[in-house]
């Protein structure tokens, strides 16, 4: 189940962790890197992690990652297309999505329950997954959820949106409702991670969110930013995986 094969370029290791970079194809014939970690001690399950940024901004670490096969998860974690070495281009959560549901498919035939977590961009990239699969357990942190608030409040993003999506919001109406998480239910339990004084996604992408859809969603507010301290990074990314556990 977990044993890697030709296609897979074993890195140094970092711990006891087996750790690979390996190419998958999405639904649409993309190659897209990955990480996978291997755990010493499985506990059948999958994580899928999504990284945030665009590009080399935001590129997800391994060491990131060891958290989580620590815990016994299989690891995966795709750099998206067009990205150290992959085809294609990324367009910020509309054909990339496939790069996220692809990972996702390609993890749960490996493991018994596969659970997301998405950390900014990658929690926008969460939920719209978490829309297409019955993933177990999603877990957003500071994700996007509507993208013309993004727009709006970052102002160093806006040329950049405005790339992908093809223009302005008023002018592009359903490229930016594609890519807003917002309007699309999940079809499992959600939880929002969210600093309180976060403004490169502000706290309103989460709680109009859980308002919304309420049943199935969790939120935690914290007294930080976009980026917690280390240490309480550390201890909320444990609460994390004992919630995606149950």
């Amino acid at each position: 189940m977990y044993s890697p094969n030709a296609d897979w370029f074993e890195l140094p290791r970092q711990g006891p962790f087996r750790t690979f970079r390996i190419f998958y194809e999405t639904s649409d014939g993309e190659q897209v890197g990955a990480y996978v970690i291997l755990p010493v001690r499985a506990n059948g399950q999958g994580l899928l992690y999504l990284r945030g940024g665009t590009r080399n901004i935001g590129m997800v670490r391994p060491t990131r990652l060891m958290q989580f096969a620590q815990a016994g998860y299989l690891v995966m974690a795709p750099f998206y297309r067009g990205n150290l070495g992959g085809t294609g281009k990324e367009d910020f959560g509309h054909h990339d999505i496939r790069d996220a549901i692809s990972a996702f498919d390609w993890l749960d035939e490996r493991v018994d329950r596969t659970s997301v977590f998405g950390f900014s961009r990658g929690g926008q990239m969460a939920l719209l997954l978490a829309h297409h699969r019955p993933v177990a357990r999603t877990v957003s942190w500071a994700g996007v959820t509507n993208l013309v608030w993004t727009y709006e409040e970052q102002q160093t993003m806006r040329k950049m949106l405005r790339r992908f999506t093809g223009g302005l919001p008023e002018q592009q109406t359903e490229a930016y409702h594609v890519r807003s998480p917002l309007y699309f239910p999940p079809q499992g339990d959600v939880l929002l991670i969210h600093g309180l004084y976060d403004q490169n996604v502000r706290l309103r992408h989460a709680t109009n969110y859980a308002a919304r859809y309420p049943k199935q969603t969790h939120l935690k507010v914290y007294q930080y930013a976009h980026q917690f301290p280390i240490r309480q990074k550390l201890e909320v990314t444990d609460d994390v995986i004992n919630w995606m556990m149950t």
